[in-house]
């Protein structure tokens, strides 16, 4: 299941089933530097100023996030290498709550570090994401889909599987926007019941519970309502959406 929901007034979309990879494996701007917020870690270095671990380096960061310590963290980039220690005790409490609470005190952005994302997993496998300029967030959003896409194909009968010089394109802003009336309630995509054909690949689109969602649940055994499909044509490597 991957699922989404947009919250406008904080700029921040409620996912599940997109990771960070899907970040680090597009065209936006990859984050350089991350402050980590607690628990905080000896295997990681340690700001004196915040008590906060901290990553520096385009490489570093890639790694982490790549690793599961990285997928389960909850983080924000900031731009230059010392601008966590210009953190105010405000704000360093308001990064605590965030990091604890997994919710905003204060929206999660800061001119003192300059951050354009924020990342907070929830134990039922939610995660709140924070856009500083949540437009970004469609690339993201494209990746995911594709990421989960290879895996259905790589899953297939050998006559369905992704061939070798299958291109899986990427998803159309224009496509994200005719379900975005959809997202303040939110969207799941329902690849255990997506169909799979030489010529189709047809992924259903459900409203569902998200106080049902949580990482082992049965999917099965959660409410949905079909409210549409998301289909791509195989052959032209088209993507569009159908509304119910």
């Amino acid at each position: 299941m991957m699922y989404v929901r947009f919250e406008p007034i904080s700029t921040a979309f409620v996912t599940m089933g997109i990771e960070p990879v899907d970040m680090l494996n597009t065209a936006n701007a990859n984050p350089q530097h991350i402050l980590v917020l607690p628990p905080v870690t000896d295997d990681l270095t340690i700001n004196a100023h915040t008590g906060f671990n901290v990553i520096d380096g385009g490489v570093a960061v890639r790694q982490f996030l790549e690793s599961v310590p990285g997928r389960n963290a909850a983080w924000l980039d900031y731009r230059e290498q010392d601008f966590v220690n210009d953190l105010l005790p405000q704000e360093i409490a308001e990064l605590l709550y965030l990091g604890h609470r997994k919710t905003h005190m204060a929206l999660p952005f800061y001119y003192k570090l300059q951050n354009q994302y924020a990342r907070v997993p929830m134990a039922t496998g939610l995660v709140n994401s924070y856009w500083r300029h949540p437009e970004m967030f469609e690339a993201v959003f494209s990746a995911a889909i594709n990421r989960h896409l290879r895996d259905l194909l790589n899953q297939q009968a050998f006559w369905l599987r992704m061939h070798r010089h299958e291109k899986l394109p990427q998803l159309p802003s224009s496509v994200q926007k005719s379900w975005q009336d959809m997202l303040p309630d939110g969207v799941g995509f329902d690849w255990n019941s997506a169909k799979v054909s030489g010529q189709t690949v047809i992924i259903p689109l459900v409203q569902i519970s998200e106080r049902r969602l949580f990482v082992d649940a049965d999917i099965n055994d959660v409410p949905s309502v079909k409210v549409g499909q998301l289909v791509l044509n195989r052959a032209t490597g088209v993507w569009h959406s159908m509304l119910s």
